[in-house]
């Protein structure tokens, strides 16, 4: 499916193409206190290889957790999400609140936009669901448990 060089099309192909979580969602305490990480494999159905990965955080002092993944192939964005309050489109206006961003690389901009259906903003394990299902990425039974976060 995905060969030669990264463009709108391809990205769009990886997005829409049926995935599947290849590896085992693990979190694991990242740089810093309060702050988990994942790293995961994702594969197509003819094999293209992706990598999905993601954060949660934990902002002590003023009590406000965030959290992000990213579905990358080569490098490129294919989809990310964050929680950001604000993001501005290349010639068009500002989303606002937590969204999601497609097509990355040194010649394609960001382009932010809100998922339909919403990501979860309350729960980040739900949000990784919801993440995943908007992204078409299948999580097969024992793949990923859900994290009580604190």
């Amino acid at each position: 499916m995905a060969s030669g060089e990264f463009t709108v099309q391809l990205c769009e192909q990886l997005h829409t193409a049926p995935k599947y979580v290849a590896s085992r969602i693990r979190w694991r305490s990242g740089n810093g206190e309060g702050v988990f990480i994942f790293q995961a494999k994702v594969l197509t159905q003819d094999g293209t290889g992706l990598d999905l990965s993601g954060y949660w955080d934990k902002i002590g002092r003023h009590g406000i957790t965030r959290w992000g993944f990213a579905l990358k192939y080569m490098g490129h964005c294919v989809r990310t999400y964050d929680m950001a309050t604000k993001h501005k489109n290349p010639g068009e206006g500002w989303i606002r609140g937590p969204h999601k961003h497609k097509f990355s690389s040194s010649k394609i901009e960001r382009y932010a936009y809100k998922p339909d259906p919403p990501i979860s903003e309350a729960d980040a394990n739900q949000a990784l669901i919801d993440f995943l299902k908007e992204s078409n990425i299948e999580l097969r039974s024992g793949t990923y448990q859900d994290f009580m976060f604190v």
